[in-house]
């Protein structure tokens, strides 16, 4: 009877490691189809942001920079009129918009400067993880080594990715990708430290993909997520909505610009 009963034991738990291999499995492609996922929103995203800057960002800085100019002779104007010395007019008007124009100044200092893909160097522990998790995926995911299409396709969206992660140093997106390594927890290991250890790894990948949601629902939720969905619904219906705002803040830049210099040839025949 005694050898009966180890026998069951023994079956019981590879049906046990199998059920977690399987589960494992399972979940490390809804991870990695979550992170694709991720990294399309993400690439989308800053696409139309892009887009946006271009088309959109430079009319409404020039829109506030002239507004200010605007505000700022109607003042020079009043206190002229209530015969404030000129001295006594630029200090008020100075103070009345120092905000305003830091606020300015700061948005077209950040329009105009240049995206920079260079990043601070990572510690050398940080550095050396972060290789060992590169070579770990790259072999895991290379394309070449794979002749089934489907698989090749799926590695084909991976690599792009862990090489992007590489580069910019994305350790939380390798750290993902390198989950569900199994090998390590089933080697040289008793059952119980099998299950034990493919169980962690099951709550690990769990973590993973909450996470990888949460971050989904995050980006889609953003503005600019939200209005790149407005743009591509209203060219749908055939609208180019970003033409037409751009067009309507012209509009009103020229607008302001002429009342401006209105202002400023009062400003200038009282003086």
């Amino acid at each position: 009877m005694e050898p009966a009963v180890l026998v069951r034991i023994n079956n019981a738990d590879e049906k046990e490691t199998a059920r977690l291999l399987n589960a494992i499995e399972a979940k490390r492609g809804q991870v990695e189809t979550l992170t694709v996922t991720v990294e399309k929103i993400k690439s989308e995203v800053d696409t139309f942001q892009h887009r946006y800057n271009a088309h959109i960002s430079r009319y409404y800085l020039e829109l506030d920079k002239v507004e200010l100019e605007t505000k700022e002779y109607r003042l020079r104007l009043q206190l002229r009129r209530e015969n404030v010395s000129e001295e006594e007019i630029e200090a008020r008007v100075e103070s009345c918009f120092k905000t305003s124009r830091a606020r300015v100044e700061a948005y077209e200092a950040v329009d105009d400067s240049q995206p920079t893909s260079e990043d601070d160097p990572l510690p050398a522990p940080q550095a050396k993880h972060l290789q060992n998790l590169y070579r770990k995926l790259a072999k895991r995911y290379h394309p070449d080594k794979t002749i089934d299409a489907k698989e090749q396709h799926r590695r084909e969206q991976l690599m792009p990715l862990i090489n992007r992660a590489y580069h910019e140093q994305d350790i939380q997106t390798l750290e993902r990708l390198s989950l569900g390594d199994t090998e390590p927890q089933i080697s040289e290991k008793t059952a119980a430290e099998k299950r034990a250890a493919l169980q962690a790894e099951l709550r690990n990948l769990n973590r993973a993909a909450s996470e990888l949601r949460l971050e989904i629902n995050r980006l889609k939720t953003g503005r600019t997520y939200q209005l790149k969905q407005q743009v591509e619904n209203a060219k749908n219906a055939g609208t180019d909505l970003l033409s037409g705002l751009a067009k309507d803040l012209e509009r009103k830049v020229k607008a302001g610009r002429a009342h401006l210099a209105n202002l400023i040839n009062m400003w200038h025949r009282t003086q």
